[in-house]
Protein backbone atom coordinates (compact mmCIF):
# COMPACT_ATOMS: atom_id res chain seq x y z
CA UNK A 1 0.00 0.00 0.00
CA UNK A 2 3.21 2.36 0.77
CA UNK A 3 4.41 1.58 -2.75
CA UNK A 4 1.27 2.67 -4.43
CA UNK A 5 1.15 5.79 -2.32
CA UNK A 6 4.58 6.69 -3.20
CA UNK A 7 3.54 6.25 -7.33
CA UNK A 8 1.07 8.08 -6.81
CA UNK A 9 2.70 10.87 -5.02
CA UNK A 10 5.54 10.53 -7.42
CA UNK A 11 3.48 11.05 -10.13
CA UNK A 12 1.93 14.07 -8.70
CA UNK A 13 4.99 15.91 -8.54
CA UNK A 14 6.21 14.80 -11.92
CA UNK A 15 2.45 16.63 -13.13
CA UNK A 16 3.14 19.66 -11.23
CA UNK A 17 6.65 20.25 -12.37
CA UNK A 18 5.65 21.95 -15.45
CA UNK A 19 3.04 24.06 -14.03
CA UNK A 20 5.50 24.95 -10.95
CA UNK A 21 8.07 25.89 -13.89
CA UNK A 22 5.19 27.93 -16.00
CA UNK A 23 4.06 29.71 -12.71
CA UNK A 24 8.11 30.38 -11.66
CA UNK A 25 8.67 31.84 -15.18
CA UNK A 26 5.76 34.12 -15.56
CA UNK A 27 4.60 35.20 -12.17
CA UNK A 28 7.36 34.29 -9.45
CA UNK A 29 10.55 35.88 -11.22
CA UNK A 30 8.37 38.99 -12.93
CA UNK A 31 7.81 39.97 -9.03
CA UNK A 32 10.84 39.59 -7.45
CA UNK A 33 12.97 40.89 -10.48
CA UNK A 34 10.64 44.35 -9.64
CA UNK A 35 11.10 44.20 -6.39
CA UNK A 36 14.94 44.18 -7.07
CA UNK A 37 14.73 47.07 -9.75
CA UNK A 38 12.20 48.87 -7.24
CA UNK A 39 16.17 49.30 -4.92
CA UNK A 40 17.81 49.98 -8.99
CA UNK A 41 17.63 53.22 -10.95
CA UNK A 42 17.18 52.09 -14.40
CA UNK A 43 15.41 53.18 -18.06
CA UNK A 44 14.69 50.13 -19.37
CA UNK A 45 16.59 50.22 -22.34
CA UNK A 46 20.03 50.14 -20.99
CA UNK A 47 22.15 47.75 -19.86
CA UNK A 48 23.17 49.87 -16.84
CA UNK A 49 21.59 49.01 -13.50
CA UNK A 50 22.46 51.21 -10.23
CA UNK A 51 21.64 49.83 -7.04
CA UNK A 52 20.15 53.29 -5.12
CA UNK A 53 18.73 51.11 -2.40
CA UNK A 54 15.75 52.84 -0.57
CA UNK A 55 16.02 55.90 -3.00
CA UNK A 56 12.51 54.97 -4.77
CA UNK A 57 11.05 54.66 -1.51
CA UNK A 58 12.26 57.98 -0.12
CA UNK A 59 11.06 59.64 -3.36
CA UNK A 60 7.94 57.74 -3.05
CA UNK A 61 7.05 58.75 0.50
CA UNK A 62 7.56 62.86 -0.37
CA UNK A 63 5.54 62.39 -3.65
CA UNK A 64 2.22 63.69 -3.12
CA UNK A 65 0.72 61.97 -6.67
CA UNK A 66 1.63 58.89 -5.14
CA UNK A 67 -1.09 59.60 -2.17
CA UNK A 68 -3.45 61.52 -4.41
CA UNK A 69 -3.35 58.76 -6.62
CA UNK A 70 -3.86 55.74 -3.48
CA UNK A 71 -6.24 57.65 -1.82
CA UNK A 72 -9.07 57.56 -5.55
CA UNK A 73 -7.68 53.76 -5.81
CA UNK A 74 -8.86 53.11 -2.59
CA UNK A 75 -11.88 55.24 -3.17
CA UNK A 76 -12.76 53.09 -6.28
CA UNK A 77 -12.51 50.49 -4.46
CA UNK A 78 -14.34 50.98 -1.74
CA UNK A 79 -17.40 52.32 -3.51
CA UNK A 80 -17.14 50.10 -6.30
CA UNK A 81 -17.75 46.95 -3.79
CA UNK A 82 -20.44 48.57 -1.74
CA UNK A 83 -22.51 49.40 -5.10
CA UNK A 84 -21.65 46.01 -6.57
CA UNK A 85 -21.92 43.30 -4.35
CA UNK A 86 -25.44 45.26 -3.31
CA UNK A 87 -27.17 45.68 -6.95
CA UNK A 88 -25.63 41.95 -7.43
CA UNK A 89 -27.31 40.27 -4.43
CA UNK A 90 -30.26 41.94 -4.93
CA UNK A 91 -30.90 41.09 -8.56
CA UNK A 92 -29.65 37.46 -7.47
CA UNK A 93 -32.37 37.42 -4.52
CA UNK A 94 -35.23 38.91 -6.89
CA UNK A 95 -34.08 36.09 -10.13
CA UNK A 96 -34.08 33.23 -7.80
CA UNK A 97 -37.14 33.62 -5.85
CA UNK A 98 -38.95 34.90 -8.96
CA UNK A 99 -39.72 31.57 -11.42
CA UNK A 100 -40.58 33.48 -14.34
CA UNK A 101 -39.07 32.73 -17.31
CA UNK A 102 -37.90 35.87 -18.46
CA UNK A 103 -35.28 36.04 -15.70
CA UNK A 104 -33.04 33.48 -17.36
CA UNK A 105 -32.71 36.09 -20.19
CA UNK A 106 -31.75 38.74 -17.73
CA UNK A 107 -28.89 36.54 -16.56
CA UNK A 108 -27.72 36.75 -19.90
CA UNK A 109 -28.31 41.02 -20.57
CA UNK A 110 -26.70 41.60 -16.79
CA UNK A 111 -23.73 39.60 -17.90
CA UNK A 112 -23.38 41.34 -20.89
CA UNK A 113 -21.24 44.38 -19.71
CA UNK A 114 -18.96 41.39 -18.18
CA UNK A 115 -17.93 40.19 -21.41
CA UNK A 116 -17.10 43.27 -23.41
CA UNK A 117 -13.34 44.69 -23.98
CA UNK A 118 -12.88 47.39 -21.70
CA UNK A 119 -11.63 49.93 -23.80
CA UNK A 120 -14.90 49.40 -25.43
CA UNK A 121 -16.63 50.05 -22.56
CA UNK A 122 -14.69 53.08 -21.76
CA UNK A 123 -15.30 54.71 -25.47
CA UNK A 124 -19.16 53.76 -25.08
CA UNK A 125 -19.37 55.64 -21.69
CA UNK A 126 -17.09 58.52 -22.61
CA UNK A 127 -19.70 59.03 -25.46
CA UNK A 128 -22.36 58.33 -22.80
CA UNK A 129 -20.46 61.47 -20.62
CA UNK A 130 -20.18 63.86 -23.40
CA UNK A 131 -21.26 67.27 -21.94
CA UNK A 132 -23.05 68.32 -25.75
CA UNK A 133 -24.86 65.33 -26.92
CA UNK A 134 -24.34 62.57 -24.08
CA UNK A 135 -27.53 60.33 -22.53
CA UNK A 136 -26.37 61.71 -19.25
CA UNK A 137 -26.96 65.33 -19.82
CA UNK A 138 -29.62 64.94 -22.20
CA UNK A 139 -31.60 62.98 -20.07
CA UNK A 140 -30.86 65.35 -16.86
CA UNK A 141 -32.16 67.76 -19.71
CA UNK A 142 -35.47 66.16 -20.43
CA UNK A 143 -36.35 65.84 -16.84
CA UNK A 144 -35.85 69.45 -16.09
CA UNK A 145 -32.75 68.78 -13.45
CA UNK A 146 -30.42 70.80 -16.16
CA UNK A 147 -28.73 72.25 -12.71
CA UNK A 148 -27.28 68.45 -12.05
CA UNK A 149 -25.58 68.47 -15.47
CA UNK A 150 -22.04 68.62 -15.37
CA UNK A 151 -18.76 68.04 -18.01
CA UNK A 152 -18.63 64.20 -15.94
CA UNK A 153 -15.00 63.51 -17.15
CA UNK A 154 -13.79 67.39 -16.55
CA UNK A 155 -14.31 68.21 -13.15
CA UNK A 156 -12.65 67.36 -10.52
CA UNK A 157 -14.82 67.19 -7.73
CA UNK A 158 -17.26 64.36 -9.62
CA UNK A 159 -15.05 62.65 -12.52
CA UNK A 160 -14.37 59.87 -9.49
CA UNK A 161 -17.95 59.30 -9.19
CA UNK A 162 -18.61 59.32 -12.81
CA UNK A 163 -15.93 56.47 -13.32
CA UNK A 164 -17.20 54.21 -10.23
CA UNK A 165 -20.20 53.83 -12.72
CA UNK A 166 -18.94 52.11 -15.20
CA UNK A 167 -16.93 49.90 -13.29
CA UNK A 168 -19.95 48.62 -11.36
CA UNK A 169 -22.01 48.39 -14.30
CA UNK A 170 -19.00 46.17 -15.82
CA UNK A 171 -19.36 43.74 -12.68
CA UNK A 172 -22.47 43.65 -11.74
CA UNK A 173 -23.75 40.76 -13.84
CA UNK A 174 -20.62 38.31 -13.20
CA UNK A 175 -21.18 38.53 -9.49
CA UNK A 176 -24.77 37.97 -9.81
CA UNK A 177 -24.52 34.89 -11.45
CA UNK A 178 -21.86 33.70 -8.97
CA UNK A 179 -24.39 34.63 -6.16
CA UNK A 180 -27.58 32.95 -8.00
CA UNK A 181 -25.42 29.93 -8.12
CA UNK A 182 -24.77 29.86 -4.40
CA UNK A 183 -28.65 30.81 -3.36
CA UNK A 184 -29.57 27.74 -5.31
CA UNK A 185 -27.38 25.85 -3.38
CA UNK A 186 -29.30 26.60 -0.30
CA UNK A 187 -31.89 24.52 0.80
CA UNK A 188 -35.37 24.87 0.28
CA UNK A 189 -35.98 23.24 3.51
CA UNK A 190 -33.75 25.92 4.97
CA UNK A 191 -36.80 28.89 4.04
CA UNK A 192 -39.62 26.42 5.03
CA UNK A 193 -38.45 25.58 8.53
CA UNK A 194 -37.52 29.37 9.04
CA UNK A 195 -41.11 30.36 7.53
CA UNK A 196 -42.85 28.14 9.80
CA UNK A 197 -40.51 29.75 13.09
CA UNK A 198 -42.46 33.03 11.92
CA UNK A 199 -39.75 34.45 9.89
CA UNK A 200 -40.83 36.46 7.37
CA UNK A 201 -39.02 37.96 3.89
CA UNK A 202 -36.33 40.43 5.29
CA UNK A 203 -35.22 38.09 8.25
CA UNK A 204 -34.92 35.05 6.07
CA UNK A 205 -32.49 36.53 3.81
CA UNK A 206 -30.37 38.27 6.90
CA UNK A 207 -30.81 34.71 8.84
CA UNK A 208 -30.57 32.18 5.99
CA UNK A 209 -29.12 33.29 2.98
CA UNK A 210 -26.58 35.56 3.83
CA UNK A 211 -25.11 32.90 6.23
CA UNK A 212 -25.69 30.31 3.25
CA UNK A 213 -23.76 31.92 1.09
CA UNK A 214 -21.39 33.57 3.50
CA UNK A 215 -18.11 31.61 1.99
CA UNK A 216 -18.86 32.83 -1.84
CA UNK A 217 -19.25 36.92 -0.77
CA UNK A 218 -16.13 36.09 1.11
CA UNK A 219 -14.45 34.83 -2.14
CA UNK A 220 -15.79 36.88 -4.30
CA UNK A 221 -14.60 40.13 -2.11
CA UNK A 222 -11.01 38.92 -2.65
CA UNK A 223 -11.28 38.28 -6.20
CA UNK A 224 -13.42 41.78 -6.55
CA UNK A 225 -10.36 43.43 -5.26
CA UNK A 226 -8.13 41.83 -7.01
CA UNK A 227 -9.75 42.65 -10.46
CA UNK A 228 -10.76 45.98 -9.54
CA UNK A 229 -7.30 47.55 -10.00
CA UNK A 230 -6.96 46.29 -13.48
CA UNK A 231 -10.61 47.19 -14.05
CA UNK A 232 -10.07 50.67 -12.99
CA UNK A 233 -6.54 51.07 -15.02
CA UNK A 234 -7.60 50.34 -18.35
CA UNK A 235 -11.31 52.31 -17.85
CA UNK A 236 -9.25 55.31 -16.30
CA UNK A 237 -6.69 55.25 -19.17
CA UNK A 238 -8.65 55.06 -22.04
CA UNK A 239 -11.55 57.67 -20.69
CA UNK A 240 -8.86 60.34 -18.62
CA UNK A 241 -5.67 59.20 -18.41
CA UNK A 242 -5.61 60.76 -14.68
CA UNK A 243 -6.98 63.89 -15.49
CA UNK A 244 -8.41 66.41 -15.12
CA UNK A 245 -5.34 68.16 -13.11
CA UNK A 246 -4.79 64.44 -11.73
CA UNK A 247 -7.88 64.59 -10.11
CA UNK A 248 -8.53 60.84 -11.30
CA UNK A 249 -5.02 59.43 -11.31
CA UNK A 250 -4.53 55.94 -9.87
CA UNK A 251 -1.41 54.09 -8.77
CA UNK A 252 -1.01 52.16 -11.63
CA UNK A 253 -1.46 55.31 -14.21
CA UNK A 254 1.10 57.15 -12.76
CA UNK A 255 3.34 53.73 -12.78
CA UNK A 256 2.44 53.08 -16.43
CA UNK A 257 3.70 57.26 -17.04
CA UNK A 258 6.43 57.03 -15.13
CA UNK A 259 7.35 53.52 -16.90
CA UNK A 260 6.88 54.36 -20.42
CA UNK A 261 6.28 58.24 -20.78
CA UNK A 262 9.67 58.84 -18.11
CA UNK A 263 11.60 55.47 -18.78
CA UNK A 264 11.85 55.66 -14.61
CA UNK A 265 11.39 51.63 -14.10
CA UNK A 266 13.38 51.94 -11.02
CA UNK A 267 10.79 54.03 -9.34
CA UNK A 268 7.79 52.49 -11.55
CA UNK A 269 9.16 49.33 -9.96
CA UNK A 270 8.49 51.18 -6.27
CA UNK A 271 5.02 52.40 -6.98
CA UNK A 272 4.11 48.54 -8.00
CA UNK A 273 5.89 47.33 -4.74
CA UNK A 274 3.17 49.52 -2.58
CA UNK A 275 0.74 48.06 -4.82
CA UNK A 276 1.19 44.92 -4.29
CA UNK A 277 1.38 45.68 -0.80
CA UNK A 278 -1.67 47.93 -0.14
CA UNK A 279 -3.38 45.19 -2.03
CA UNK A 280 -1.73 42.50 0.28
CA UNK A 281 -2.89 44.38 3.58
CA UNK A 282 -6.28 44.64 2.11
CA UNK A 283 -6.91 40.97 0.81
CA UNK A 284 -5.51 40.32 4.67
CA UNK A 285 -8.10 42.28 6.68
CA UNK A 286 -10.90 40.74 4.49
CA UNK A 287 -10.04 36.82 4.92
CA UNK A 288 -9.50 37.69 8.68
CA UNK A 289 -12.26 39.86 9.42
CA UNK A 290 -14.78 37.90 7.66
CA UNK A 291 -13.38 34.52 8.65
CA UNK A 292 -16.19 33.42 11.65
CA UNK A 293 -18.80 35.71 9.58
CA UNK A 294 -22.31 33.98 10.06
CA UNK A 295 -20.40 30.57 10.36
CA UNK A 296 -22.69 29.31 13.65
CA UNK A 297 -25.90 30.63 12.20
Amino acid sequence: MSKVTGKKKSLIILYLIPTLIIYGVFCVYPCLKSLFLSLCSWSGFSDEITFVGLENFRRLVKDPIVWKALGNNLFILVFCTLFTFTLALAFAVMVTKSRRRYHKGLRIIYFIPYVMSIAVVAVLWTFIYNPSFGLVNGFLEKVGLSALQHVWLGESDVIMGALVVPLVWINVGFYMVMFIAAILNISEDCYEAAAIDGANKRQQFWHVTIPGIWQEIRTSLVFFCVTAFNYSFELVYVMTKGGPNRASELLTTYLYEHAFTYSDYGYASAIGVLLFAVLFLIIFIIMKGMKAGYRDE
